[in-house]
C-alpha cells in the first residue's frame, strides 16, 4: 500500500504507478507543490479559516480563525460533510482514480490526511506560535479535519466497496518533550475522540517510535509504522500487539526504506528475510502463531516517498509489490485473501 504521497509531477503517472504495484488497495497520492508549502498541510488545512497562503508556507490570522469557530462547531455538530469539501483544483486526481476503480474494482480505496495533534504544531498564527498552544484552535482543527475526512469517505465511497482512511500523526512523540504546547493525556483524548468519529474503516501512520501500549487502545483498525528501523520496539510490547491482533487491528509494516542509500541497497530477498524474521521474534514473544500475523499485515514504505525522485519511488512502491507477493507465496496466503 502507498503511504502518503508521490514526487510524480503529473497525476495520470502517479495514478499509472499506484494500480500497477497496489492494484487491491489503491491510494489517492498527496501530490507535490511547487509552490514550496508541504503539501500535506495544504491538503489538511485548506479552507480553515483565517488561513494565509505565504510564499513557502501556510500560516493563520488568528483573529479571524477564531471568529469563524462558532460556524464550524456548528457544521460539526450538525454533520455538514460539504463543508470539508476540496476545491476541484485539488482533487483532479481524486476523480481520475475514482474513474479508474470503477473499471478496475479494487477491495478498497485509501486516502490519508493529517492529524490534528500533528497539523495544530505545524500551524502557525502570526507570531509564529502554533495553534497547538489554543485549546480552542485545536477544537476548531478536530472540526475542520472531521468534516474534511467525512466528505473525503463520502467521495471515495462512490466506487462501492470498502474505504481506508489513514490519519498521518508524524509528530506524536512530540507530546512527550518538555515545555511543549499539547499536554500528553489531554491530546490523547482529543485524538481517540476524532478517531471515533469518523466513517469507514480507520488507519494511524506514526513515524517514530511510540508506547505501543497507549497507542494500540486507540480505535484504528491498522497501525502503519517504520518496520525498517523500528520493529524490535513492536517485540517489546508483544503481549500489547497480541491483543490488537485478537480484536481484529491490523499492523502495516513500513519495511521498504526510503532513504535512497538504504534503498538502492536493499532488495526482495533482503527485505523479505527483514520481514519474516521480525514477524518470528514478535509471534514467539506474543505465543502467537506467525501466521495469524502475516494474515493481518500490509506492505508499504517506512515513510511517504513523496521526497524521493520519481524513479526512486516508483522502485519503492514496486518493491512493496514485489516484498508482499513474495511473503504470500512463503507462507501459503492466497493472492487476494
Amino acid at each position: 500500500m502507498l503511504r502518503g504521497g508521490l514526487p510524480h509531477d503529473s497525476p495520470q503517472k502517479a495514478l499509472e504507478l499506484i494500480f500497477a504495484a497496489t492494484p487491491a488497495l489503491p491510494a489517492w497520492p498527496i501530490s507535490p507543490q511547487r509552490s514550496g508549502r508541504d503539501p500535506a498541510v495544504l491538503q489538511a488545512a485548506a479552507g480553515f479559516p483565517g488561513l494565509l497562503f505565504e510564499t513557502e508556507r501556510i500560516a493563520v490570522d488568528r483573529e479571524v480563525a477564531e471568529q469563524g469557530l462558532d460556524r464550524l462547531g456548528l457544521a460539526y455538530l450538525r454533520d455538514e460533510r460539504s463543508i470539508g469539501a476540496l476545491a476541484a483544483d485539488q482533487t483532479a486526481s481524486l476523480a481520475d482514480l475514482l474513474r479508474q476503480a470503477e473499471s478496475r474494482k479494487p477491495q478498497a480505496l485509501k486516502a490519508e490526511l493529517l492529524g490534528p495533534i500533528s497539523l495544530s504544531l505545524m500551524l502557525v498564527d502570526g507570531q509564529e506560535q502554533p495553534l497547538a498552544y489554543e485549546p480552542a484552535l485545536r477544537e476548531g482543527l478536530l472540526h475542520h479535519l472531521a468534516l474534511r475526512l467525512g466528505w473525503l469517505h463520502e467521495q471515495l465511497s462512490v466506487h462501492g466497496g470498502a474505504v481506508l482512511i489513514c490519519i498521518d500523526e508524524p509528530f506524536l512523540n512530540g507530546l512527550d518533550l518538555p515545555f511543549g504546547p499539547l499536554d500528553h493525556d489531554e491530546s490523547f483524548e482529543l485524538l481517540g475522540r476524532f478517531l471515533s468519529t469518523l466513517p469507514g474503516s480507520i488507519g494511524l501512520c506514526i513515524d517514530t517510535t511510540p508506547v505501543w501500549a497507549e497507542l494500540l487502545v486507540l480505535p484504528v483498525d491498522l497501525v502503519l509504522f517504520n518496520a525498517y528501523e523500528h520493529s524490535a520496539d513492536l517485540v517489546q510490547a508483544a503481549a500489547a500487539v497480541a491483543g490488537y491482533l485478537d480484536r481484529g487491528g491490523c499492523l502495516g509494516w513500513g519495511i521498504v526504506p526510503i532513504e535512497p542509500a538504504a534503498l538502492a541497497h536493499e532488495r526482495v530477498e533482503t527485505l523479505v528475510r527483514r520481514f519474516t524474521s521480525a514477524v518470528e521474534y514478535l509471534a514467539a514473544a506474543a505465543d502467537m502463531a506467525p501466521q495469524r500475523i502475516y494474515e493481518a499485515a500490509l506492505i508499504s514504505t517506512s515513510a511517504s516517498p513523496t521526497t524521493l525522485q520519481a524513479d526512486q519511488a516508483e522502485a519503492a512502491l514496486h518493491l512493496c509489490a514485489a516484498v508482499a507477493h513474495a511473503v504470500r507465496k512463503q507462507c501459503g496466503l492466497e493472492e487476494d485473501s
